[in-house]
Order: structure tokens, then sequence, then C-alpha cells
């Protein structure tokens, strides 16, 4: 049964005076737990978890805004699941995080943690809903709010998260599921068929260390008929098993089957064959994280995933938050990233109109959404070929094209509607002169009888050619805006252990990470800002909570306490607006 947690900040402080003494209650009072207290613990909404328990009369839930600040803390911090219990405690800050009065007793145990996160997991399964994005979204949009953040530029990148699992070779990882295979059957089974298993029952990485390279071909070979032996004798009792799955995907991945008589399909006996050339970036990488994709950059390979991110970087702001992050395979790539995460940064941040981005992040349908939302997107680097000889298009479809050749001589022409798309017709007289004729587009389409060259286009190209030309339409103090993005692509990497790789493995628990993440970098900059301004976060507090009020004021009024550029004049003026 859902039961929301109260707590009373008062209480709270009049708890822990009984406890400690006034020097050490004040330092505890600007401590980096008692601000994540009054600027996160406080504005989690619990009632959005509502849907994770009974709706009948029953044993009340643990704290869910106790719970959730445990997970941001837990990654904020780099911290283990052992040393989070320790830290909860005896750490008084901590604890105080997460409104505990005293240190008398636990939150929650470790078991309440762990069935709290298999709940957000079974519902992001069932309904695609990840209940800590919505944590961050609600977050950052008050944040945004109080702090009236000018977020209309913004920029945004991805960053490659390395799973948790042991690299495996093309045999380790064959032998290394026969293993795991092993290990499910039933002693029976174990007995009947450990022939079939015993040369491979010490495991992956020791049953290569024993290869020469000559033997690794005929070891492919001999293991695809033991995995089609076993596949055919175990899928009867063992085919609802997630290790049995496993394994079948696995055999489906590096075999085939194939008939050695195609004209007598019943009686010809089946060969298996080791697939060649190259699997696929899809095919599994470790039996530990059955969701992890690989790719290669730069000459290096990667097992994982992949995080995008967005913060605001008006100029104007003093400080900038992140707006938005999303979490995929590490195959995706970056412009579906945006593609897909587009319309919410538009409904989270009304106002964005100019987005930095590297070249990774074009496509056609991120030019034709950003055309629609009104959106300039602003690349630093584009991807592909630049054109020999680039012809320039202006307008739309309702207003027309106009062509524009680089060559001075030739006269811009207005373009007209083709078969497909569009076309526009330069005089082939001053083409047949022109010094850029032989890497010409149009040159190559002439027509001597109609004394034309043609070059063709789509409305697409178009949208293109705006995206690579958008850098030099705006103000050179804003072209180098995209690099500072580089600094919160290394901020969600520094939960990589030594190994560079995260501490969880699969995409939801990644997805946890990066969006615990996520809060804690807001709160971390917000609490750095207000420390350098020497602000009551007290007042910022009260601030926070009235996020509503300051919505609904005019938007010259808005951005006449923005255009203050100092917090402690916006916040007087907030507060003064409140008694008019």
């Amino acid at each position: 049964m859902f039961v929301a947690n109260k707590t009373d900040k008062e209480q709270i402080l009049e708890s822990w005076s009984g406890i400690l003494s006034p020097e050490k209650l004040a330092a505890l009072k600007t401590s980096k737990g008692f601000k994540f207290y009054e600027l996160v613990f406080r504005h989690i909404q619990e009632v959005d978890f509502r849907c994770l328990y009974s709706s009948k009369y029953s044993a009340p839930n643990s704290p869910v805004n106790r719970l959730v600040s445990a997970i941001v803390i837990c990654e904020q911090r780099n911290w283990s699941d052992k040393e989070l219990e320790s830290q909860l405690s005896f750490n008084i800050e901590i604890r105080i995080a997460l409104g505990l009065p005293d240190l008398d007793g636990m939150p929650f145990s470790m078991r309440t943690y762990y069935n709290f996160k298999n709940r957000l997991a079974n519902y992001e399964h069932t309904t695609g809903i990840n209940l800590i994005e919505q944590v961050f979204t609600h977050l950052t949009k008050q944040q945004l709010a109080a702090l009236n953040l000018n977020a209309s530029i913004q920029r945004g990148d991805s960053v490659l998260l390395e799973s948790s699992i042991s690299g495996y070779s093309r045999i380790s990882l064959l032998v290394e599921m026969l293993r795991r295979l092993y290990l499910i059957l039933s002693p029976t089974d174990q007995q009947a068929y450990r022939m079939l298993f015993q040369p491979y029952l010490k495991g992956g990485e020791k049953f290569v260390y024993d290869l020469t390279p000559s033997d690794k071909e005929g070891q492919l070979s001999a293991l695809g008929t033991v995995y089609y032996s076993l596949h055919r004798l175990l899928a009867g009792s063992y085919e609802q098993h997630i290790v049995f799955q496993t394994f079948a995907r696995v055999y489906q991945e590096h075999f085939e089957e194939r008939l050695t008589d195609s004209t007598n399909e019943e009686q010809a006996p089946i060969v298996v064959e080791v697939r060649t050339g190259n699997l696929g970036s899809n095919t599994l990488q470790s039996p530990d994280d059955l969701e992890a994709t690989y790719r290669s950059k730069r000459k290096e390979s990667h097992h994982g995933f992949v995080a995008f991110g967005a913060e605001t970087c008006h100029p104007d702001n003093e400080i900038n938050l992140v707006t938005a992050l999303s979490v995929d395979t590490n195959n995706t790539d970056d412009s579906t990233l945006l593609e897909d995460k587009l319309d919410d940064m538009v409904e989270l941040t009304p106002e964005l109109d100019e987005l930095h981005l590297d070249g990774g992040f074009g496509s056609k349908a991120i030019d034709e959404k950003a055309e629609a939302e009104e959106i300039k997107i602003i690349q630093t680097a584009v991807r592909g070929r630049k054109a020999a000889v680039s012809i320039s298009i202006q307008g739309d479809e309702k207003q027309g094209f106009t062509a524009t050749c680089p060559n001075p001589a030739q006269q811009p022409v207005a373009a007209t509607k083709a078969v497909k798309n569009y076309k526009a017709s330069f005089a082939l007289n001053v083409c047949s002169t022109c010094p850029f004729r032989d890497n010409c587009p149009a040159f190559k389409n002439q027509s001597v009888k109609k004394e034309v060259a043609t070059f063709y286009f789509s409305p697409e190209i178009v949208l293109m050619q705006q995206r690579h030309q958008a850098l030099q339409t705006i103000p050179k103090e804003r072209q180098t805006l995209r690099s500072g993005v580089e600094g919160l692509m290394g901020q969600l990497h520094r939960g990589a252990i030594h190994t560079g790789k995260l501490k969880v493995t699969g995409l939801f628990n990644t997805k946890l990470y990066v969006f615990a993440m996520g809060i804690a970098i807001n709160f971390e900059r917000i609490y750095n800002w207000l420390s350098s301004k020497r602000t009551d976060f007290s007042l910022f507090s009260i601030l926070f909570s009235f996020f509503p009020f300051i919505c609904s004021l005019p938007a010259p009024q808005r951005t006449k306490i923005r255009a203050q550029n100092n917090y402690t004049m916006s916040m007087n003026i907030f507060l003064f607006s409140l008694f008019q």
C-alpha cells in the first residue's frame, strides 16, 4: 500500500539540535547533504510512484523519496551498495539528506532497496515509462523556473558507456555459454550429457588459453556440432529458462544449419556451419548483459550503451543545467537519439530555438522536426564529404526555391517542380566557360538542345544546407558554445571505475545511473553556484517551491528579471511581486 512520506525541516533540525553542539548543527545546515534535502529530497513527487504498490489495504511502503534519494546519492558519490549501507548507518550528513531526524535505525533495508529497483525495472518493461527519468524532468523544470534560466540556446552530445562485462573472444563466449548451460541442468541431465560438456566446463577464458592459433578454426566447427546436439536434446525441457534462451540465441547468431540434399528435406542430414563475416553489432557480447551491443569508434572497441545529454548554454546564464538525457544501445546513431528526444526537449523548454551539436547529429528527420519546431540546428562539424561545387538553395516549398551558383557570372534562377523533386536550370552558355564546370553537378546534366544545365535537388537537401550554413549566421561569440558540453559528457562518465566501465550491466541499470547522475549534476551545479554567491539557501528554497508562479509571469517581466544578471536582485523582484 502506498503512503507518502511527510517530513518537516524545522522538526528535523530541532531533533538534531538535541544531538549535536551548536557549532556542529550550524555546519550541518550548510553541508551538501542538508542542501540536498532542501533542493532535491523535498521536491520528489512520491505520488508518481503509487503505481508500484498495491491499491489494497496492506503494509505501507518504505518512503519513496528516501529510496530515490539513496539511488541519486549512491551514483553522485560513486559508492557501492555496501558502502551506501554503511553511510546510511553512520553518516549524519547522508541521514539528514534523506530527512532522518536521528541516528536510530535504518531508513530501509537493502533488500527493500533492491526490490524497489526491480519494481522500477518491471514497470518500465511493462509501460515504457522510467519513473526516475520523471523525477529528473520534474526537478529540472522546477530548477529552470526558480533560477529563471534562459533555455533558448542549448548544446548536446553523446558519450559511450561501457557495460561492466568481460571482453569475450568468439570461442571464449561460446564455451562460457556452455558452462553456464550445464549449471542449470538437473543432476540427471548433467550426468546424461556430461560427455558433451566435459571439454568446456573449465570456462571460456581458461579453454582459449590452451589453444594454439591453428586449433581455433577446428574448435569452432566442433562447438557448432555440440551446440546443435544440445539444442535438440534440451529444448523440450529447458526452453523456458533464460539461460537456455540465451544459449539458443548464441547458437542462432554464430551457426547456421544447412541441408546436404535440398531435394530430400526429410531424410537429408543437416550440416552445421560457422557463420563467417561480420556477425553484426547486436550479437550477444556477454551472457552477463543481454542488451549490450558492439561499436567501434576511432578504432577502439566498445561494448555497452550510449547516453545523450543536453544542457542550457545561453551566454547570459551564470549557471547552466542539464535539460535532457536519454540512453540506448551503443549502435544507435546520434541522430536517432536526438530525434527520439527532441519532442521532450521542446515540451520541457518550449523557448528552445538554437541547438548546438556536432556533425554526427545531422539527418533528414532531424531537419524536418527542427524546422517544424522552428529550432535552428548549429553544427560545428559536418558529416560526409563536402561538395566540390556547392549550389546554394534558398526558400521553401510554399514560397518557392531559388538556386545560386558560385560563378558570379551566372544569375540566380527560380527552381521549378520536377517529376519527383525540384530542378534549377542555368544558362548553358555561361556554364560552358565556368571555371567550376568540371566538378559542377548541374553541368553534368546539361542539355545542348535546351541550352540549360540542370541541378536537381530535394527539399531535404535544402534543410541540410541550412543546417550546414547555420554556424555562420550566428554571432562569433556563440560559434564555440558546443565545445562546453564535453564537461557534461565527462561528468556522465565519472561513474566508470578505473577500467573505464560502469559498475552496472543492462540497459535499465544504465538508464538508472544516467538519470540519477543528471539529478546529481544539476544539484551540484546549483549548490556550487549558490555557495559562490553566498546566497541564503532558505530563500532559494522558497523561490524553488513557487516555480509555477514564475512561469505564469508575463514574458517581459521574466525577461526583465533575467536581464538583471544577479540572483539576489532577481529573488527580490520575485518576492516583491508575490505581495503585489
